[in-house]
Protein backbone atom coordinates (compact mmCIF):
# COMPACT_ATOMS: atom_id res chain seq x y z
CA UNK A 1 0.00 0.00 0.00
CA UNK A 2 2.99 2.62 0.77
CA UNK A 3 4.05 2.11 -3.10
CA UNK A 4 1.21 3.48 -4.30
CA UNK A 5 -0.08 5.66 -1.49
CA UNK A 6 -0.82 8.36 -3.93
CA UNK A 7 -2.70 6.55 -6.01
CA UNK A 8 -5.05 5.22 -3.05
CA UNK A 9 -4.89 9.03 -1.95
CA UNK A 10 -6.44 10.35 -5.20
CA UNK A 11 -9.10 7.76 -5.71
CA UNK A 12 -9.95 8.05 -1.39
CA UNK A 13 -10.41 11.99 -1.97
CA UNK A 14 -12.12 11.78 -5.74
CA UNK A 15 -14.88 9.16 -4.18
CA UNK A 16 -14.99 10.18 -0.46
CA UNK A 17 -14.58 13.66 0.05
CA UNK A 18 -16.32 16.49 -0.87
CA UNK A 19 -17.95 18.02 2.00
CA UNK A 20 -17.75 21.72 2.08
CA UNK A 21 -17.26 23.19 5.87
CA UNK A 22 -17.86 26.78 5.25
CA UNK A 23 -14.97 27.26 2.34
CA UNK A 24 -12.78 24.71 3.34
CA UNK A 25 -13.89 21.58 0.93
CA UNK A 26 -11.99 18.69 3.16
CA UNK A 27 -14.54 16.55 5.00
CA UNK A 28 -14.19 13.18 4.22
CA UNK A 29 -16.93 10.22 4.57
CA UNK A 30 -15.84 8.26 7.96
CA UNK A 31 -17.86 4.80 6.97
CA UNK A 32 -16.48 5.10 3.47
CA UNK A 33 -13.10 5.46 3.90
CA UNK A 34 -12.66 2.86 6.15
CA UNK A 35 -14.80 0.81 4.44
CA UNK A 36 -12.51 1.11 1.22
CA UNK A 37 -9.51 0.38 2.99
CA UNK A 38 -11.13 -2.63 4.33
CA UNK A 39 -12.14 -3.76 1.04
CA UNK A 40 -8.40 -2.55 -0.37
CA UNK A 41 -6.94 -4.83 2.08
CA UNK A 42 -9.09 -7.90 1.71
CA UNK A 43 -8.58 -7.53 -1.93
CA UNK A 44 -4.89 -7.16 -1.38
CA UNK A 45 -4.39 -10.36 0.56
CA UNK A 46 -6.79 -12.45 -1.36
CA UNK A 47 -4.71 -11.68 -4.86
CA UNK A 48 -1.56 -13.05 -6.37
CA UNK A 49 2.08 -12.52 -5.52
CA UNK A 50 2.46 -9.88 -7.71
CA UNK A 51 -0.71 -8.19 -8.04
CA UNK A 52 -2.15 -5.08 -10.30
CA UNK A 53 -2.65 -2.89 -7.05
CA UNK A 54 -4.19 -0.17 -9.99
CA UNK A 55 -6.53 -2.94 -10.83
CA UNK A 56 -7.63 -3.91 -6.94
CA UNK A 57 -7.82 -0.11 -5.98
CA UNK A 58 -10.47 0.58 -8.51
CA UNK A 59 -12.44 -2.14 -7.63
CA UNK A 60 -12.52 -1.62 -4.05
CA UNK A 61 -13.84 2.17 -5.01
CA UNK A 62 -17.38 1.37 -4.77
CA UNK A 63 -20.13 3.14 -2.92
CA UNK A 64 -20.08 1.83 0.87
CA UNK A 65 -22.02 4.59 3.10
CA UNK A 66 -24.95 5.40 0.41
CA UNK A 67 -26.10 1.63 0.42
CA UNK A 68 -26.60 1.67 4.66
CA UNK A 69 -29.75 3.68 4.07
CA UNK A 70 -32.51 4.15 1.36
CA UNK A 71 -33.34 7.15 -1.17
CA UNK A 72 -37.16 6.53 -1.08
CA UNK A 73 -38.46 10.31 -0.26
CA UNK A 74 -36.48 11.21 -3.04
CA UNK A 75 -38.13 8.18 -4.97
CA UNK A 76 -41.01 8.90 -3.85
CA UNK A 77 -40.07 13.07 -5.66
CA UNK A 78 -39.48 10.73 -9.04
CA UNK A 79 -42.81 9.14 -9.08
CA UNK A 80 -44.97 12.55 -8.18
CA UNK A 81 -42.71 14.34 -10.13
CA UNK A 82 -40.62 13.07 -12.47
CA UNK A 83 -40.20 15.51 -15.17
CA UNK A 84 -39.12 18.61 -12.68
CA UNK A 85 -36.85 15.62 -11.22
CA UNK A 86 -35.28 15.08 -14.51
CA UNK A 87 -34.41 18.52 -14.96
CA UNK A 88 -33.29 19.07 -11.31
CA UNK A 89 -30.66 15.94 -11.52
CA UNK A 90 -29.50 17.04 -15.05
CA UNK A 91 -28.29 20.14 -13.70
CA UNK A 92 -26.93 18.84 -10.51
CA UNK A 93 -25.11 16.22 -12.56
CA UNK A 94 -23.64 18.47 -15.31
CA UNK A 95 -22.01 20.93 -12.93
CA UNK A 96 -20.32 17.85 -11.24
CA UNK A 97 -18.89 16.18 -14.91
CA UNK A 98 -17.77 20.35 -15.69
CA UNK A 99 -16.18 20.33 -12.15
CA UNK A 100 -14.28 17.28 -13.15
CA UNK A 101 -13.43 17.73 -16.40
CA UNK A 102 -12.53 21.52 -16.01
CA UNK A 103 -10.16 19.88 -12.94
CA UNK A 104 -7.01 21.72 -12.56
CA UNK A 105 -5.80 20.87 -9.00
CA UNK A 106 -8.28 23.20 -6.89
CA UNK A 107 -8.43 26.27 -9.25
CA UNK A 108 -12.14 24.97 -10.14
CA UNK A 109 -13.17 25.42 -6.83
CA UNK A 110 -12.09 28.25 -5.61
CA UNK A 111 -13.33 30.20 -8.96
CA UNK A 112 -16.80 28.36 -9.47
CA UNK A 113 -18.14 30.96 -11.44
CA UNK A 114 -18.10 28.64 -14.16
CA UNK A 115 -19.85 26.13 -13.22
CA UNK A 116 -23.20 27.46 -12.24
CA UNK A 117 -24.40 25.60 -9.02
CA UNK A 118 -27.94 25.15 -7.57
CA UNK A 119 -30.03 28.15 -5.22
CA UNK A 120 -31.22 26.49 -2.17
CA UNK A 121 -33.66 28.43 1.11
CA UNK A 122 -34.81 26.25 3.91
CA UNK A 123 -38.10 24.71 2.83
CA UNK A 124 -40.08 21.66 3.86
CA UNK A 125 -40.95 19.10 1.00
CA UNK A 126 -44.17 18.29 0.02
CA UNK A 127 -44.95 15.41 -1.97
CA UNK A 128 -48.31 16.83 -3.72
CA UNK A 129 -46.55 19.64 -5.21
CA UNK A 130 -42.89 19.75 -6.67
CA UNK A 131 -40.24 22.23 -4.46
CA UNK A 132 -36.60 22.55 -5.57
CA UNK A 133 -35.88 24.36 -2.33
CA UNK A 134 -37.45 21.68 -0.52
CA UNK A 135 -35.92 18.96 -2.00
CA UNK A 136 -32.70 20.47 -2.46
CA UNK A 137 -32.44 20.99 1.74
CA UNK A 138 -33.94 16.90 1.96
CA UNK A 139 -30.94 15.99 -0.32
CA UNK A 140 -28.09 18.13 1.73
CA UNK A 141 -29.34 17.22 5.44
CA UNK A 142 -29.23 13.87 4.18
CA UNK A 143 -25.77 13.59 2.90
CA UNK A 144 -26.59 13.81 -0.39
CA UNK A 145 -25.37 17.10 -1.81
CA UNK A 146 -22.92 19.78 0.10
CA UNK A 147 -23.32 23.59 0.76
CA UNK A 148 -20.92 25.09 -1.60
CA UNK A 149 -21.79 28.63 -0.56
CA UNK A 150 -24.43 29.78 1.74
CA UNK A 151 -27.08 29.64 -1.13
CA UNK A 152 -25.95 27.06 -3.46
CA UNK A 153 -25.10 23.30 -3.25
CA UNK A 154 -23.56 20.56 -5.28
CA UNK A 155 -22.53 16.68 -5.95
CA UNK A 156 -20.00 16.63 -3.26
CA UNK A 157 -17.82 13.18 -4.82
CA UNK A 158 -18.23 10.19 -6.89
CA UNK A 159 -19.46 7.86 -4.56
CA UNK A 160 -22.72 10.16 -3.98
CA UNK A 161 -22.60 11.22 -8.22
CA UNK A 162 -23.40 7.39 -8.23
CA UNK A 163 -26.81 8.36 -6.65
CA UNK A 164 -27.57 10.87 -8.48
CA UNK A 165 -26.74 9.17 -11.37
CA UNK A 166 -28.88 5.94 -10.55
CA UNK A 167 -31.88 8.44 -9.40
CA UNK A 168 -31.65 9.93 -12.78
CA UNK A 169 -32.05 6.77 -14.77
CA UNK A 170 -34.74 5.79 -13.19
CA UNK A 171 -36.68 8.99 -13.39
CA UNK A 172 -36.00 8.89 -17.40
CA UNK A 173 -36.14 5.19 -18.32
CA UNK A 174 -38.10 3.86 -15.20
CA UNK A 175 -36.86 1.50 -12.69
CA UNK A 176 -36.33 -2.06 -14.67
CA UNK A 177 -34.84 -0.21 -17.37
CA UNK A 178 -32.30 1.47 -15.61
CA UNK A 179 -31.27 -1.29 -13.61
CA UNK A 180 -30.76 -3.26 -16.61
CA UNK A 181 -28.58 -0.60 -18.78
CA UNK A 182 -25.99 -1.04 -15.86
CA UNK A 183 -25.57 -4.77 -16.83
CA UNK A 184 -25.22 -4.08 -20.32
CA UNK A 185 -20.96 -3.81 -21.48
CA UNK A 186 -19.22 -0.92 -22.12
CA UNK A 187 -19.84 0.26 -25.64
CA UNK A 188 -22.98 -1.81 -25.94
CA UNK A 189 -24.96 0.73 -27.89
CA UNK A 190 -22.08 1.92 -30.06
CA UNK A 191 -21.06 -1.67 -31.22
CA UNK A 192 -24.92 -1.95 -32.31
CA UNK A 193 -25.10 1.13 -34.05
CA UNK A 194 -21.55 0.26 -36.23
CA UNK A 195 -23.09 -3.29 -37.12
CA UNK A 196 -26.12 -0.99 -38.97
CA UNK A 197 -28.55 -2.82 -35.74
CA UNK A 198 -30.88 -0.67 -33.53
CA UNK A 199 -32.42 -3.06 -31.05
CA UNK A 200 -30.79 -1.59 -27.86
CA UNK A 201 -32.03 1.65 -29.46
CA UNK A 202 -35.48 0.96 -29.70
CA UNK A 203 -35.62 -0.51 -26.35
CA UNK A 204 -34.29 2.41 -24.86
CA UNK A 205 -36.78 4.52 -26.84
CA UNK A 206 -39.79 2.51 -25.92
CA UNK A 207 -38.32 2.71 -22.16
CA UNK A 208 -38.12 6.55 -22.43
CA UNK A 209 -41.66 7.26 -23.21
CA UNK A 210 -43.05 4.64 -21.57
CA UNK A 211 -42.54 6.83 -18.31
CA UNK A 212 -44.42 9.45 -20.31
CA UNK A 213 -48.39 8.54 -19.87
CA UNK A 214 -49.19 7.56 -23.61
CA UNK A 215 -51.88 10.49 -25.23
CA UNK A 216 -51.63 11.46 -28.91
CA UNK A 217 -51.19 14.90 -27.78
CA UNK A 218 -47.35 14.20 -28.04
CA UNK A 219 -45.50 15.13 -30.64
CA UNK A 220 -42.29 14.25 -32.07
CA UNK A 221 -40.49 17.01 -29.75
CA UNK A 222 -42.05 15.55 -26.74
CA UNK A 223 -40.45 12.19 -27.02
CA UNK A 224 -37.19 13.48 -28.73
CA UNK A 225 -37.10 15.17 -25.68
CA UNK A 226 -37.34 12.20 -23.59
CA UNK A 227 -35.20 10.17 -25.75
CA UNK A 228 -32.44 12.76 -25.65
CA UNK A 229 -32.56 12.61 -21.75
CA UNK A 230 -32.65 8.21 -21.93
CA UNK A 231 -29.58 8.44 -24.26
CA UNK A 232 -27.68 11.07 -21.25
CA UNK A 233 -28.37 8.39 -18.77
CA UNK A 234 -27.16 5.04 -20.83
CA UNK A 235 -24.09 7.38 -22.02
CA UNK A 236 -22.96 7.88 -18.26
CA UNK A 237 -23.34 4.02 -17.83
CA UNK A 238 -20.71 4.13 -20.76
CA UNK A 239 -23.14 2.18 -23.29
CA UNK A 240 -21.62 4.82 -25.72
CA UNK A 241 -17.96 4.64 -24.85
CA UNK A 242 -15.75 3.22 -27.32
CA UNK A 243 -15.26 -0.43 -25.88
CA UNK A 244 -11.27 0.54 -26.06
CA UNK A 245 -11.97 3.36 -23.44
CA UNK A 246 -11.39 2.94 -19.83
CA UNK A 247 -12.92 6.34 -18.99
CA UNK A 248 -16.68 7.53 -20.06
CA UNK A 249 -16.54 10.58 -21.67
CA UNK A 250 -19.26 12.06 -21.67
CA UNK A 251 -17.68 15.38 -23.92
CA UNK A 252 -18.12 12.53 -26.88
CA UNK A 253 -21.03 11.20 -25.92
CA UNK A 254 -23.58 13.93 -25.66
CA UNK A 255 -25.74 15.49 -28.72
CA UNK A 256 -24.20 18.43 -30.26
CA UNK A 257 -27.58 19.75 -31.02
CA UNK A 258 -31.24 19.20 -30.11
CA UNK A 259 -33.43 21.21 -33.01
CA UNK A 260 -36.93 20.13 -33.25
CA UNK A 261 -39.89 19.71 -35.26
CA UNK A 262 -41.28 23.02 -36.77
CA UNK A 263 -37.13 24.42 -36.84
CA UNK A 264 -36.69 22.60 -40.33
CA UNK A 265 -34.02 20.18 -38.54
CA UNK A 266 -33.84 17.25 -37.58
CA UNK A 267 -34.98 15.80 -33.83
CA UNK A 268 -31.64 14.69 -32.82
CA UNK A 269 -27.52 14.86 -33.51
CA UNK A 270 -24.91 13.32 -31.53
CA UNK A 271 -20.91 12.84 -32.04
CA UNK A 272 -19.35 9.68 -30.91
CA UNK A 273 -16.73 7.42 -31.41
CA UNK A 274 -15.70 6.31 -34.89
CA UNK A 275 -14.85 2.23 -35.00
CA UNK A 276 -11.00 3.66 -35.07
CA UNK A 277 -11.46 4.65 -31.78
CA UNK A 278 -11.48 8.61 -33.10
CA UNK A 279 -13.67 10.71 -31.01
CA UNK A 280 -16.06 13.20 -32.79
CA UNK A 281 -16.04 11.05 -35.82
CA UNK A 282 -19.14 9.76 -36.07
CA UNK A 283 -22.16 11.24 -36.77
CA UNK A 284 -25.94 10.29 -35.60
CA UNK A 285 -28.78 11.60 -37.01
CA UNK A 286 -31.80 10.69 -35.45
CA UNK A 287 -35.93 11.53 -37.14
CA UNK A 288 -38.80 10.89 -35.11
CA UNK A 289 -41.89 10.42 -36.30
CA UNK A 290 -45.37 9.68 -34.25
CA UNK A 291 -47.45 6.27 -34.34
CA UNK A 292 -50.61 7.18 -33.91
CA UNK A 293 -52.58 4.88 -31.33
CA UNK A 294 -55.12 3.52 -33.93
CA UNK A 295 -51.86 2.36 -35.71
CA UNK A 296 -50.37 0.50 -33.02
CA UNK A 297 -50.81 -2.68 -34.33
CA UNK A 298 -49.98 -1.71 -38.51
CA UNK A 299 -46.29 -3.23 -38.56
CA UNK A 300 -46.69 -1.87 -42.51
CA UNK A 301 -47.11 1.52 -40.97
CA UNK A 302 -44.33 1.76 -39.07
CA UNK A 303 -42.09 0.96 -41.53
CA UNK A 304 -43.43 3.53 -43.64
CA UNK A 305 -43.20 6.09 -40.93
CA UNK A 306 -39.43 5.05 -40.20
CA UNK A 307 -38.65 5.19 -43.98
CA UNK A 308 -40.25 8.73 -43.97
CA UNK A 309 -37.92 9.57 -41.23
CA UNK A 310 -35.16 8.38 -43.43
CA UNK A 311 -35.85 9.67 -46.81
CA UNK A 312 -36.65 13.42 -44.67
CA UNK A 313 -33.15 13.29 -43.34
CA UNK A 314 -31.60 13.16 -47.12
CA UNK A 315 -33.95 15.64 -48.79
CA UNK A 316 -32.60 18.15 -46.31
CA UNK A 317 -29.29 17.55 -45.99
CA UNK A 318 -29.52 17.28 -41.80
CA UNK A 319 -25.98 15.85 -41.98
CA UNK A 320 -24.22 18.73 -43.05
CA UNK A 321 -23.42 19.94 -39.38
CA UNK A 322 -21.91 16.70 -39.00
CA UNK A 323 -18.24 18.50 -39.50
CA UNK A 324 -15.20 16.86 -39.66
CA UNK A 325 -16.80 13.27 -39.35
CA UNK A 326 -15.81 10.21 -41.78
CA UNK A 327 -18.41 7.58 -40.43
CA UNK A 328 -22.37 8.86 -40.30
CA UNK A 329 -25.70 7.31 -39.28
CA UNK A 330 -29.18 7.95 -40.43
CA UNK A 331 -31.88 6.69 -38.31
CA UNK A 332 -35.48 6.88 -38.91
CA UNK A 333 -37.80 6.13 -35.67
CA UNK A 334 -41.35 5.83 -36.03
CA UNK A 335 -42.24 5.93 -31.99
CA UNK A 336 -45.34 6.41 -29.93
CA UNK A 337 -47.66 4.03 -27.73
CA UNK A 338 -45.08 1.96 -26.19
CA UNK A 339 -44.19 1.22 -30.30
CA UNK A 340 -40.84 1.96 -31.86
CA UNK A 341 -39.18 0.94 -35.21
CA UNK A 342 -36.12 2.06 -36.42
CA UNK A 343 -34.56 1.80 -39.77
CA UNK A 344 -30.47 2.87 -40.08
CA UNK A 345 -28.50 4.00 -42.69
CA UNK A 346 -25.38 3.18 -42.35
CA UNK A 347 -22.56 6.18 -44.43
CA UNK A 348 -18.76 6.37 -44.76
CA UNK A 349 -16.17 8.52 -46.79
CA UNK A 350 -12.19 8.50 -46.65
CA UNK A 351 -12.10 12.27 -46.27
CA UNK A 352 -14.13 15.35 -45.07
CA UNK A 353 -14.64 16.39 -48.63
CA UNK A 354 -15.70 13.42 -50.46
CA UNK A 355 -18.89 12.34 -51.07
CA UNK A 356 -20.52 9.86 -48.53
CA UNK A 357 -20.73 6.00 -49.52
CA UNK A 358 -23.45 3.88 -47.83
CA UNK A 359 -22.41 1.05 -46.26
CA UNK A 360 -23.67 -2.36 -45.11
CA UNK A 361 -21.48 -1.93 -41.56
CA UNK A 362 -18.69 0.15 -40.24
CA UNK A 363 -17.23 -2.39 -37.74
CA UNK A 364 -14.83 -3.92 -41.34
CA UNK A 365 -13.04 -1.45 -41.24
CA UNK A 366 -11.70 -1.32 -37.12
CA UNK A 367 -8.20 -1.37 -36.05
Amino acid sequence: IAQHKPLIMQTIRDWYNGYFIGRFRGKYNPWSVSSFIESLCLLLNQSDADPCVEEIVKSAARPYWVTTGTTGLIEAQIDKHGPQFIRLAKRLLRNYEVAKLTKNSSQHLRESSHVPLISTRLNLISMEQFSEPGLLTLCLFAGYLTRRHSTSVCIPNHEVYQVWLALFARAVMGTEMADNSTNYERGALLSELWQGKTDILCSLAISSHGVLSNHNKFLEKDYANHFANTILAVSRFGMLSHPQQQLVRLAHVVPIRENHSGLGKCDYIMLLYSTDNQPNQLGVVIEFKLITKDKRRDCKYHMERAQEAIKQIADRDYNTCLIGCLERIDIGVAIGNNVAYAIPKLYRRKTVDKPWGEVKSLVKRRR
